[in-house]
C-alpha cells in the first residue's frame, strides 16, 4: 500500500527542499514508496528497497577493517559505491525514461539525499555530454561515513581525529552513478572530511582524462575498483581503457554532437529507430553509440539481402531466452534497399507489437540509410514509414557542417593516435571540399602521413591528397558522352539537370551545400534549377 508522504522534520527550508532541482525531486521519490505488509517488501517506483539502521553500515565497516585491514577495506567500499551508483544511475534512466538527460544525471545527488546517506549541497556542476566535459564540486554535510568510523578504526576518542578522508563508498558512488551517464570512467576525490574536523566534506569530480591516467587515484579505479569480470558489466572494459582511447570516444562525440540528445531518448524507448543521412555521413557511428548505450550486441542484417524469411530468422533469434533475459538488437544496414515484401513485413510486426496480447517482445531495431529522411519518406512503403518516422533522425552531411574544420582536426587526431605517428599541428581549410566521412578519413590519413616530414601542412598539400583519395574519374564520364555525341543524342540541359540532381541529393536537397560541391554560388544554382523547371513548362505547353 502508498503511505503519505514522510513528516519533514525541520524548518520550512527543509520542506523547501523536497523541490529543488530538476526531476525526479525529493517529492517525488518519496512518493513513489511503497510498503506492501503481505509480503513484507518496500518498493521505490517499482524496485525493491530496504530500510535498516545507520549502524548495519557502521559494522559493515568495522568488520571489514578488523578482517582485510584499512587499505584493502578502503579498496572493497570504493567498490561497492561504484557498483551501486552505477545501478542506480541505470535505475533512474529505465524508471523515468522521458527524462531530461541532465535531470537523470542531477539525479543521483538526490536520490543520495533520500537514502539517509547525506546531504548534498552544489558548489559547482559543469557538465556537457556532446563535448564529453565534466568538472563538479559539492559539499556533503552529515555524511554517515565520516559521522562514526573514526573511534573504531583508528581508536579516536572523539571524531575529528581521521588521518585521511574515509567517505569511500560515497566516493565510489558518485563516481559510479557519473561514469555510467558519461560513457567514461569519472572519478570523485574527496579533499577534506567531517572526520578530520572539517565542517563539511569536500568533493572534486572530473573524467579519467582530466585528472590524468598517471593519477594515483585513476590508476587505482581503473586497476581495482572498475568490475573485473566481463560477466558483471558488459562495459567494464571500455572504463578500463586508458586515455589514448578517449581520444576516439571524443571523435565519435564530435561527429554525432547533432543527435545526440535524439540517440539518447531513442535508447530509452522500445521503437524502431531510423538513423538516415545523405552519403556517409555518421550513420554507422550513431547506430553502434545507440547500441552501446543499452549494452547491446546487434545481429547485423543487410537490406539487398534481406527477404521475409531471412527478417523473420533474425527477429526469432533476437527473443529472450533462458540465458538471454531480454532481447538482442536487430541491426538492418542500407534499409532503402529492402526489398517490397520485406518492407511489408516488417510494418507487419511492427503493428503487431502493439496489439494486445502478442506473445514476442520486440527486438531493438536499428535501422541506416545513406538516404535524407525527406528521400525515405518517398521511397519507402507508407506503412513501414508510418512506423519508422516518430523516431527517425538524420545526421547532417558534411558540406553542411559549420564544424566541419574542428570535426577534422578531432578525427585526424584519432588516426594519428591509431598510426603512432605525431598529429599534425594544423588542418587546411576543408569546407566545400568534402562530400562524405570516407572522403574525409581518407584524406586526413594523407594528410597525417605528408605532415611526418616535419613541414607545416599547406594547401597544396590538401590539393593533392584530394587528388589522391577523390579523383575525378573522368575517362567513364568522357565515354559516356563521347557515345552520345557519336549518337547524336546528347542533350547539354539534361546533363546538367542530372548533375545538380546528383548534388541534391547528395546534400539531402540544401541549395548551399550542393552548390559548394558544383562550385557556383547558391543564386546561381537557384537560377539554373528554376530556369530549367520553366523550360520543361514550356516544352509541355508546345
Amino acid at each position: 500500500m502508498k503511505r503519505p508522504l514522510l513528516p519533514i522534520r525541520g524548518n520550512s527550508d527543509s520542506a523547501a527542499l523536497l523541490d529543488r532541482g530538476g526531476r525526479p525531486t525529493l517529492r517525488e521519490f518519496l512518493a513513489g514508496l511503497e510498503f506492501d505488509p503481505a509480503s513484507g517488501t518496500l518498493h521505490l517506483n517499482g524496485a525493491r528497497v530496504t530500510l535498516q539502521l545507520a549502524e548495519a553500515e557502521h559494522i559493515l565497516r568495522r568488520e571489514l577493517v578488523r578482517q582485510i585491514g584499512e587499505d584493502e577495506a578502503r579498496i572493497f567500499l570504493l567498490r561497492r559505491g561504484f557498483r551501486m551508483g552505477r545501478n542506480d544511475a541505470a535505475f533512474v534512466a529505465s524508471s523515468w525514461p522521458m527524462l531530461d538527460r541532465g535531470d537523470a544525471f542531477t539525479a543521483g545527488t538526490r536520490l543520495h539525499m533520500f537514502s539517509g546517506i547525506v546531504r548534498v549541497e552544489t558548489v559547482h556542476n559543469d557538465f556537457d555530454f556532446a563535448r564529453g566535459r565534466f568538472s563538479a564540486e559539492f559539499l556533503w554535510h552529515n555524511s554517515l561515513e565520516a559521522s562514526e568510523a573514526e573511534g573504531d578504526m583508528r581508536g579516536a576518542p572523539m571524531p575529528g581525529q581521521a588521518a585521511r578522508p574515509v567517505c569511500w563508498q560515497q566516493l565510489g558512488y558518485a563516481s559510479g552513478y557519473a561514469s555510467h551517464f558519461f560513457g567514461a570512467l569519472v572519478v570523485y576525490k574527496e579533499t577534506a572530511c567531517a572526520a578530520q574536523g572539517h565542517r563539511a566534506c569536500r568533493v572534486i569530480g572530473k573524467l579519467a582524462e582530466g585528472w590524468g591516467e598517471d593519477d594515483p587515484d585513476v590508476v587505482l579505479f581503473r586497476s581495482r575498483i572498475l568490475p573485473a569480470s566481463p560477466g558483471e558489466s558488459s562495459d567494464a572494459e571500455g572504463l578500463r581503457k586508458p586515455a589514448r582511447i578517449s581520444r576516439s570516444r571524443g571523435a565519435a562525440t564530435a561527429l554525432l554532437a547533432p543527435v545526440l540528445e535524439a540517440l539518447d531518448l531513442a535508447a530509452r524507448l522500445p521503437l524502431p529507430c531510423l538513423i538516415a543521412g545523405a552519403g556517409s555521413c555518421g550513420q554507422e557511428a550513431a547506430a553502434n553509440h545507440l547500441l552501446a548505450r543499452n549494452s547491446d550486441e546487434a545481429l547485423r542484417l543487410v537490406a539487398a539481402s534481406c527477404n521475409p524469411e531471412s527478417l523473420r530468422e533474425a527477429m526469432a533469434r533476437a527473443q529472450p531466452g533462458r540465458k538471454r533475459p531480454k532481447p538482442e538488437s536487430v541491426l538492418i544496414e542500407g534499409v532503402e534497399d529492402l526489398p517490397p515484401a520485406t518492407q511489408a513485413e516488417l510494418a507487419a510486426r511492427l503493428r503487431a507489437a502493439l496489439l494486445p496480447g502478442d506473445p514476442d517482445p520486440l527486438p531493438r531495431l536499428v535501422l541506416v540509410s545513406a538516404r535524407p529522411l525527406a528521400w525515405l519518406a518517398g521511397h519507402l512503403a507508407p506503412a513501414l514509414w508510418a512506423r519508422l518516422a516518430p523516431l527517425a533522425l538524420e545526421l547532417p552531411g558534411l558540406p553542411q557542417r559549420d564544424d566541419l574544420q574542428a570535426l577534422a582536426k578531432e578525427r585526424m587526431a584519432q588516426i594519428a593516435a591509431q598510426l603512432g605517428l605525431a598529429e599534425p599541428a594544423d588542418l587546411p581549410e576543408l569546407h566545400g571540399k568534402i562530400a562524405d566521412l570516407d572522403q574525409l578519413d581518407g584524406v586526413l590519413t594523407a594528410l597525417t602521413l605528408a605532415a611526418q616530414s616535419g613541414n607545416e601542412l599547406t594547401p597544396a598539400d590538401l590539393d593533392s591528397a584530394l587528388a589522391r583519395i577523390c579523383p575525378a574519374r573522368q575517362d567513364a564520364d568522357e565515354g559516356w558522352i563521347a557515345a552520345k555525341l557519336a549518337a547524336g543524342g546528347f542533350s547539354l540541359p539534361a546533363h546538367e539537370a542530372r548533375i545538380r540532381a546528383m548534388a541534391l541529393a547528395q546534400t539531402g536537397g540544401n541549395l548551399s551545400a550542393a552548390a559548394r560541391l558544383l562550385g557556383i554560388t547558391r543564386p546561381q544554382l537557384a537560377y539554373r534549377e528554376q530556369s530549367g523547371r520553366d523550360g520543361t513548362e514550356s516544352q509541355g505547353r508546345r
